[in-house]
């Protein structure tokens, strides 16, 4: 989208700093007296989510959901197309930085023992259950026998 002369919106980020698979909320907020017809989210400048301005609403959501490529410059702007069909456009809003990190190394290496420990547990309790069994089996059959 390029920048325009309508008065630029104001955009707000849940967070600054994510890492892989998490969220961002950004929210793109325009004038009670702006006539928007379309809302658009860019990132680096480039459109990459694009909405239908609804009458009377000022807020519009985007979530992101992050990945090795979601770090940039984010920003939003709108558009408004008249009844000649004549787009003018919003400048856009002040940008914010998103900067995505990989999880710390330490977080997932104690996850994942944690997940393997869980795992040995559960396999030792049902081999006692299973030898368990078996041992009151060759009783009851030894008993049987004799």
């Amino acid at each position: 989208m390029s920048p325009g002369d309508l008065l630029a919106p104001v955009f707000y980020m849940n967070t600054f700093h994510a890492q892989y698979n998490e969220q961002v909320l950004f929210r793109c907020s325009i004038d009670w007296q702006t006539p928007a017809t379309r809302i658009v989210f860019c990132k680096d400048g480039v459109e990459v989510y694009s909405l239908k301005a609804q009458q009377g609403q000022l807020s519009y959501f985007m979530v992101l959901n992050v990945t090795r490529g979601s770090s940039g410059t984010y920003t939003c702007g709108y558009q408004h197309r008249n009844e000649s069909n004549w787009v003018r456009s919003s400048a856009l809003s002040a940008s914010r930085n998103l900067t995505v990190t990989a999880p710390h190394p330490g977080l997932l290496h104690t996850f994942l023992a944690g997940i393997m420990l869980g795992v040995a547990a559960v396999s030792i309790v049902l081999l006692a259950a299973a030898s368990y069994c078996a041992v009151k089996k060759d009783e009851r059959f030894g008993e049987i026998k004799g």
